[in-house]
């Protein structure tokens, strides 16, 4: 991958792990993290920060399990978007661990390129989400 696009795609990932704000998939075993993240999103509450992803330890990375997981793939795809063609960080929402859509809105993180993220939100059909009058979603 030549430099100026790792360039590009370490900063969709600082954007991607600072617009969600959480972690929304594992390559570890499960912990708790996951089980208070889904409870807080149906408390209505604001998104829990998983400890050891966003500060006060030595695993200060918030991109790293995006990637470790598979949902941020490593590729960024040819894309057009608002600000015209591009690259895009790509996403996979298949994973059996993700709990998140796209919701078709995408923003650009780096005009120079332009480098787009598509926006995204708690699935709906997610079953543990299927019972939380809280959740609002869109």
């Amino acid at each position: 991958m030549p430099q100026t696009k790792k360039r590009f795609f370490a900063r969709a990932l600082i954007v991607v792990a600072a617009t969600v704000g959480l972690v929304f998939a594992q390559a570890a075993p499960a912990s708790a993290t996951v089980h208070e993240i889904v409870g807080q999103w149906c408390s209505g509450q604001e998104e829990l920060a998983p400890p050891g992803i966003t500060g006060g330890s030595q695993a200060d990375n918030f991109a790293k399990p995006l990637l470790a997981s598979g949902f941020v793939t490593g590729n960024l795809v040819p894309f057009t978007g608002s600000e015209g063609p591009g690259l895009l960080v790509e996403f996979n929402y298949d994973l059996p661990n993700v709990k998140v859509v796209g919701t078709g809105v995408f923003i650009v993180i780096d005009p120079s390129v332009p480098l787009y993220l598509e926006l995204i939100e708690p699935d709906p059909n997610f079953p543990a989400f299927k019972a939380c009058p809280k959740l609002a979603t869109g």
